[in-house]
C-alpha cells in the first residue's frame, strides 16, 4: 500500500529541504571565498592605483625610479588582472548557484503550501528575487562609477597635495604654484563629474517634461561634459508609463555611456520615433565597432551591460537589437508596442 498523500507530500518536502540545506553550505562557503577575493581585490586595486601616480610624477620629473615604478606596476596590473578574473569567474558561478537554490526553494515553497492550503506562488517570489538582484547589481554598476571617477579624482588629489608638501619643504615655490593650478583644475573637473554622477541618478526631468525633455537634457549635458557630437531627435509623443520612460531614459544613458568608452569621440544620433502603433529608439555611433562573438568569448558572457539594457527592455514589453561589426559603427535599437 503505497503512502498517503500527506505522507508522501512530507516525504518529498524532506528530500528537498535536505538537499537544500547542502546547497545552502555550498553557497556560503562560495559567498566567503567571494568576500575574500573582493578584498584581495581592493588591495591590489589601491596598490596599483598608488604605484600607477608614482610612475606618472616619476615620469614628469624624470626621475631614475621612474623605470623601477613602471616595472612594479606592470607586476601589479598582472596580478590584479588575475584577481579580477578568478572574482569574475567566481561571481557567476555563485549567481548560478544562487539560482539554483532559489529555484529549489521554491519547489520547497510549493510542497509547504500556504496559509490558506494552496501552494506559494512562485511567479511572486521570482520577482522579489529579480528585485533584489537587481539592486545588488546597480549597486555593483555604482561602485564602478565612483571608482572610475570621484574616486580617482580624489587619488590625483591626494598625490597632488603630498607633492605640493615636497615643494613646499624644498622652497620650489615657482614649480608649487604650478602644481597647485593644476590641482584646482582637477578639482573643478572631479566637482563636474560628481554632479554629473549625481544628475544621472535621478533624472527629474522625467516627471516635469516627459521622456523628449530628460533624453535632451542629459544629451545636452553629455556633449558638454565629453565634448562630442550629439545629435537628438524626437517626433511628438504620448505620456507613457512612469516605468517605460525611466527604463528607455536608463538605455539611453548605458548606450551614450559605452560610446564614451568605445566610439572615440565618433558622432552618436539618438532618434525617439513614432512608428504607426510602435515606439522606435536609436542610439547610433559611427565609432570602430566591435565583433559581439569575439567579446562574448573573451569575456565567456554577453557584456554585462548589453544584458542589463536588454533585460529592461523586457520588462515593459520592449525589444531590444545591437547591431554593430568592426569598421561600422554600433547601433542600439529598442521597439516598444504603443498601448491605445
Amino acid at each position: 500500500m503505497g503512502l498517503e498523500p500527506s505522507a508522501l507530500l512530507a516525504t518529498a518536502h524532506a528530500i528537498v529541504a535536505e538537499q537544500l540545506t547542502r546547497l545552502r553550505e555550498l553557497h556560503s562557503s562560495a559567498q566567503q571565498r567571494l568576500a575574500r577575493l573582493e578584498v584581495d581585490l581592493r588591495q591590489a586595486e589601491r596598490q596599483l592605483d598608488e604605484v600607477v601616480l608614482q610612475a606618472r610624477f616619476a615620469a614628469e620629473r624624470a626621475q631614475a625610479s621612474a623605470a623601477s615604478l613602471a616595472t612594479r606596476e606592470r607586476k601589479l596590473r598582472a596580478s590584479y588582472d588575475r584577481l579580477a578574473e578568478d572574482h569574475e569567474q567566481l561571481r557567476r558561478a555563485l549567481r548560478q548557484l544562487d539560482q539554483l537554490v532559489r529555484q529549489i526553494d521554491m519547489s520547497s515553497a510549493t510542497l509547504s503550501g500556504g496559509a490558506e492550503g494552496e501552494p506559494a506562488d512562485p511567479w511572486v517570489q521570482a520577482l522579489a528575487a529579480q528585485v533584489i538582484m537587481g539592486r545588488e547589481e546597480e549597486r555593483a554598476r555604482l561602485a564602478r562609477e565612483v571608482h572610475d571617477g570621484p574616486a580617482q579624482v580624489l587619488a590625483n588629489a591626494l598625490m597632488g597635495l603630498e607633492r605640493c608638501q615636497t615643494l613646499l619643504a624644498e622652497r620650489h615655490l615657482d614649480r608649487l604654484g604650478v602644481m597647485l593650478n593644476q590641482l584646482g583644475e582637477n578639482a573643478r573637473e572631479g566637482l563636474r563629474e560628481v554632479r554629473g554622477f549625481i544628475a544621472d541618478l535621478r533624472p527629474g526631468k522625467l516627471e516635469d517634461q516627459g521622456l523628449a525633455g530628460a533624453i535632451r537634457e542629459y544629451v545636452q549635458r553629455y556633449r558638454d561634459t565629453v565634448n562630442a557630437a550629439v545629435s537628438f531627435e524626437a517626433d511628438p509623443l504620448p505620456r507613457l508609463p512612469p516605468e517605460t520612460e525611466i527604463v528607455l531614459y536608463r538605455i539611453v544613458q548605458e548606450s551614450l555611456q559605452n560610446a564614451r568608452k568605445y566610439a572615440r569621440g565618433a558622432p552618436v544620433a539618438v532618434v525617439l520615433a513614432v512608428r504607426q502603433d510602435r515606439l522606435a529608439l536609436q542610439i547610433r555611433d559611427e565609432g570602430p565597432g566591435f565583433d559581439p562573438r569575439e567579446v562574448a568569448r573573451r569575456a565567456g558572457r554577453e557584456s554585462w551591460g548589453l544584458t542589463s539594457m536588454r533585460e529592461r527592455a523586457e520588462l515593459i514589453g520592449a525589444s531590444l537589437i545591437v547591431t554593430t561589426r568592426p569598421g561600422h559603427g554600433t547601433e542600439v535599437a529598442v521597439s516598444l508596442p504603443l498601448r491605445g
